[in-house]
């Protein structure tokens, strides 16, 4: 009498479907890495805290990219934003550099002493309008 053996290559629905989780686990993983750490304004350059002090209006039509930690809210109007102070390490120390919130980014949540990198450009006298914030690493 024979019996009947099973085939020795053959891979069960457990080890596939094991393996298939864990591929997925890996994959998002490193998607969540590799996108949290990425730099936004990464191609702007950095605004020269110290030529900014000295000169301010050199800077407006221009973009650029400063990270500080937000100082205080200085106004703010209903209709058009906020005005806010941001502390900035530069070669000289510290340097309160104020910079326009715009209404178009209320969204954003604000909070005394958080660290933000912000993309400026430079408008009218050489005051900084904000054209994207994210919270610094």
């Amino acid at each position: 009498m024979r019996t009947m053996r099973r085939a020795a290559g053959k891979i069960g629905p457990v080890p596939i479907a094991i393996g298939f989780a864990s591929l997925l686990v890996l994959a998002i993983g490193t998607f969540y890495f590799f996108i949290r750490n990425v730099d936004d304004y990464r191609d702007l350059e950095k605004l020269d805290i110290n030529s900014y002090a000295n000169s301010a209006t050199t800077f407006q039509g221009g973009t650029y990219k400063i990270e500080g930690n937000l100082e205080e809210v200085i106004g703010i109007s209903t209709e058009k934003g906020k005005l806010v102070s941001l502390a900035v390490t530069s070669a000289q120390g510290v340097i309160l550099i104020p910079v326009f919130i715009p209404e178009k980014m209320k969204s954003f949540n604000l909070e005394k002493g958080q660290r933000l990198q912000i993309k400026v450009k430079g408008v009218h006298r050489g005051l900084l309008e904000a054209e994207g914030i994210q919270k610094a690493s």
